[in-house]
C-alpha cells in the first residue's frame, strides 16, 4: 500500500515500486528494474539515491511505462516544479524522513540489520546482507542508505555502527499501521520458521489457558519485562554470531554458521 509521500514525490514512487518487485521476485535487481524502463541503471540508482534530479521528460518517458493515470502524473509534476525551485535537490526534508520512519517500523530487515552490525562475522556490504537475510541487494541497498539517512546506522570507511539506542516511536494511527505491517512479517516469517529450521535452532510453542482479563495489562507488562530480560540474557556474552526474532517464536533470521560451512 501506498504512504501519502509516494503518491506525491516521484523519487518515493520508484523507489517502493522497486522494492515491491523485489518482494515478489528475490531475483529482481535495480537493473531488472531499469531494463523495464528503459534506462541505465547507473542513472536510475543516482535517482533513487536522491543524487540526481527527475527531469519533466524522464517523469512523463517512465510514467507512460508504468501506465500512470493523468491525476497521478500532475501530483507528481506538482511535487516536481517545487523540489526544482529550490538550489539543491532535498535529499533530508521531511517527507523523507517521514517516510523513512515509516518504513524502518513496517519493514522487518531494518531491525536486522542493525543487530547484524554486532555480530562477529559482519562484512559491511549490502550483497553480503542480502545474503545472510535472504532480501535482494536492492532491498538492502535502499534500507541502509534510508537508516543512515535517519542515523540509526553510522557509516565511517568500512566500520558501520548501530547508532539507533533504544529506538521507540509515538503511538498514533500512522505507526499503528506500520506496526500491523511488521507483526505481519514477523507471523508470516515464523510459519516460514516452523517449515523451514531445524527444531534445535528455534522455539515455537503456545498455551490456551481461562484467565481473568482484567488482568490482561498486567500481564502485558509481565511480557515486556520477560522480552527485555531475555534479550539482556542472549546478549550477556558480547558475542553475537546470528540474528534473532522473537515473537514468542523464537527463530533465526539469519543463517550464517551454516552459510559458513
Amino acid at each position: 500500500m501506498l504512504q501519502q509521500e509516494e503518491t506525491q514525490d516521484f523519487r518515493f514512487y520508484l523507489q517502493h515500486q522497486l522494492t515491491e518487485r523485489c518482494k515478489k521476485n528475490p531475483r529482481y535487481s535495480l537493473r531488472s528494474f531499469a531494463r523495464s524502463l528503459d534506462m541505465e541503471s547507473s542513472a536510475l540508482s543516482k535517482i533513487l539515491r536522491g543524487k540526481r534530479k527527475v527531469t519533466k521528460k524522464t517523469l512523463l518517458k517512465l510514467s507512460k511505462i508504468l501506465n500512470l493515470s493523468p491525476n497521478e502524473i500532475e501530483q507528481f509534476k506538482e511535487c516536481l516544479n517545487h523540489h526544482n525551485g529550490r538550489d539543491n535537490y532535498p535529499e533530508k526534508n521531511y517527507q523523507q524522513i517521514s517516510l523513512d520512519a515509516f518504513k524502518v517500523i513496517a519493514d522487518w530487515y531494518h531491525y536486522a540489520i542493525l543487530e547484524l552490525t554486532t555480530v562477529k562475522s559482519f562484512k559491511p556490504s549490502e550483497k553480503w546482507i542480502a545474503r545472510a537475510l535472504g532480501i535482494t541487494v536492492s532491498e538492502a541497498n535502499i534500507a541502509v542508505q534510508r537508516l543512515e539517512r535517519l542515523g540509526f546506522l553510522k557509516i565511517q570507511k568500512n566500520k558501520w555502527v548501530d547508532a539507533s539506542s533504544e529506538m521507540t516511536t509515538v503511538a498514533n494511527d500512522y505507526t499503528h499501521a506500520a506496526f500491523r505491517r511488521l507483526q505481519r512479517q514477523v507471523l508470516e516469517k515464523a510459519l516460514d520458521a516452523l517449515e523451514e529450521i531445524p527444531y534445535k535452532k528455534r522455539d515455537q510453542t503456545s498455551l490456551t489457558m481461562a484467565i481473568d482479563s482484567k488482568k490482561v495489562p498486567q500481564a502485558r507488562e509481565k511480557i515486556k519485562k520477560f522480552r527485555r530480560s531475555l534479550c539482556e540474557f542472549l546478549r550477556g556474552t558480547n558475542s553475537f554470531d546470528e540474528v534473532y526474532q522473537m515473537s514468542i517464536s523464537l527463530y533465526p533470521l539469519t543463517q550464517l554458521k551454516r552459510r559458513k560451512k
